[in-house]
């Protein structure tokens, strides 16, 4: 069993079960060294000395960092006393700059991209949720050393050679489809961010709601500024079909999961989808777009049935328009593809890529 310290800047949402899903199943003993809760902005400012200091004076030997994105890994690493052991680094990137949709204001995260690139040039081991977050990693970031520094880009595409493909784990005990009655039950449970288009949600439903089709509404997730404008509308437009909204406790929002028909997404932004393979576990019928990571995590035979290309609305009246049962015809075998990424299925492929770290430093 080996000592390993997970650095966690940002210890909410999904990084939040990320940590306590390994950690419950994993056989070595992780503990947590997480940023401060003072704001994301703030915590990743200060995590780099903070984590540094809890390094240094770690009460016994540490065999094995994981380092979570966003993260200034090399930060870290340099701030460590001469005197302290260094231990073997693998870092796990949740996200990245690559890729990642410009903001309302427009303009590249040249800053983060920068973190991003030193990371993963610090760390022993690096590894991703999905294939499509590794392929964009692979395509868009030695392009982007080689502008910093002339010479450097194949450096780090020899290091991104060696990638690892980790999905995200997740929490299936206690999920399972609720017995419910009444018009279909859609459910949001995504940020209201500009990279999730919380736009195109509320509009498609407004639209269906005004044709009349019944369904009624699961709105969860935290409002941001770039999602007032579509939260507004929905809550103007919709709400005689509002059940639920707003941010929930973990327990109500498990029970929501068991009792939501179908989840759906319009994002423009995914590097995995704890979400969606959340309420697809409890077993809701997911329609998400064909795009970024959702097509790793449904079931290929399914691919047409759960993934759309074209307008959301579009896929939206087609999937309405089915009945209940015929809903949920492939409900059984679409849960067990997604048990794949339990944390029972999981952690030993964790724990594997952590015994081969530690025997490489040896």
């Amino acid at each position: 069993m080996a000592n390993v310290v997970v650095l966690e800047p940002w210890y909410q949402g999904s990084h939040r079960s990320w940590v306590k899903g390994w950690r419950s199943h994993s056989n070595h003993s992780i503990r947590l060294i997480d940023g401060t809760d003072a704001g994301w902005r703030r915590s990743l400012v200060t995590a780099p000395t903070r984590f540094a200091e809890a390094i240094n004076d770690a009460a016994k030997p540490i065999d094995a960092l994981v380092a979570s994105t966003p993260i200034d890994l090399a930060s870290v690493l340099g701030l460590i006393d001469r005197s302290t052991y260094r231990p073997p680094t693998l870092l796990y990137m949740h996200e990245s700059q690559i890729g990642y949709p410009p903001g309302p204001k427009g303009g590249r995260p040249y800053r983060a991209m920068v973190n991003d690139l030193n990371s993963i040039m610090s760390a022993d081991k690096v590894a991703v949720a999905t294939q499509y977050h590794a392929d964009l990693l692979r395509k868009g970031m030695p392009t982007f050393a080689e502008e910093l520094v002339p010479g450097s880009g194949r450096k780090v595409q020899s290091k991104l050679e060696a990638l690892h493909v980790l999905p995200v784990g997740i929490e299936v005990s206690g999920l399972s489809p609720a017995s419910v009655s009444g018009p279909t039950r859609v459910l949001w449970n995504h940020r209201w961010s500009h990279d999730k288009n919380p736009g195109e949600f509320v509009h498609a439903m407004t639209l269906l709601a005004a044709e009349g089709y019944e369904f009624s509404l699961y709105a969860l997730g935290e409002v941001e500024r770039a999602g007032e404008k579509a939260h507004r509308r929905m809550t103007e437009q919709l709400s005689d079909r509002v059940l639920i909204s707003g941010t929930q406790n973990r327990d109500t929002y498990r029970q929501i999961l068991c009792n939501s028909d179908l989840v759906v997404s319009t994002a423009h932004h995914e590097f995995f989808g704890v979400a969606i393979a959340e309420a697809i576990a409890a077993g809701a019928r997911p329609l998400i777009p064909d795009r970024l990571s959702y097509p790793e995590i449904v079931p290929r035979e399914f691919s047409s049935e759960y993934l759309y290309s074209g307008p959301f609305d579009e896929a939206l009246r087609a999937t309405l328009s089915k009945s209940r049962d015929d809903l949920h015809i492939n409900r059984r075998r679409t849960r067990e593809c997604i048990s794949a990424f339990a944390w029972e299925a999981l952690a030993p492929k964790y724990d594997s890529l952590l015994d081969g770290l530690l025997a490489d430093a040896s």
